[in-house]
């Protein structure tokens, strides 16, 4: 469950969140729209720790303070950056391998294999991710943000580079996730069908 009310976040003089109030259920999937520096990526951050608020009412993951308990926090969110990291000179398993061994996941090389199976990479898994195409590294992404079963799933734009099929893959997965209870929010610039809402950010504010 994902919990945030008046939420501020400024770069210097620049207003990039204005006051951000939101509740999520567990087991809910909300897309997040809007135009190009509106703010939703700097949100997504924030909900991860990368990036640190201004000030906030109340900013809390399944009853867990963003500032407080941040390592808690994050070790129950899963985020799909726009550009996933990864290492181009490690394989797509050593990559979700040290990952998992990050994450203190045991027996990571077998679930890291069974993992790269489930995205449709385990023909490819043990070439060099630098060789990787743009969809097959959104696989790889995709694959690190659920590899420790996270709580909350925040993607940034998920389908960059997919193919149908690719796309189709991830979208049952994301479905899969929500059944299992996983609060998902989604960043996109359109509204998905099997969203069960869509919120517009408009200027650093849900409209």
């Amino acid at each position: 469950m994902l919990n945030l009310n008046a939420l501020f976040k400024s770069f210097g003089s620049k207003k990039v969140l204005r006051g951000v109030t939101l509740e999520i259920e567990s087991g809910e999937i909300v897309t997040l729209v809007g135009d190009n520096g509106s703010g939703k990526t700097t949100l997504l951050r924030i909900l991860t720790s990368l990036d640190h608020p201004d000030s906030y009412t109340i900013a809390e993951i399944d009853g867990f303070d963003l500032k407080s308990d941040s390592v808690e926090i994050r070790s129950r969110i899963g985020y799909l950056p726009h550009n996933p990291p990864y290492y181009p000179e490690l394989t797509g398993v050593e990559n979700l391998q040290l990952w998992l061994d990050l994450n203190s996941i045991n027996n990571s090389e077998e679930v890291a294999r069974n993992l790269l199976g489930q995205v449709g990479l385990i023909s490819v898994c043990d070439e060099l991710a630098g060789n990787y195409s743009r969809g097959m590294i959104q696989r790889l992404g995709f694959s690190m943000a659920i590899s420790h079963s996270p709580t909350t799933l925040l993607l940034d734009e998920p389908f960059t580079g997919l193919d149908p099929d690719g796309t189709k893959l991830i979208e049952d997965m994301i479905l899969k996730l929500k059944e299992e209870g996983c609060c998902i929010v989604i960043v996109s610039h359109d509204e998905l069908s099997y969203s069960d809402r869509a919120l517009n950010l408009e200027r650093g504010e849900i409209v």
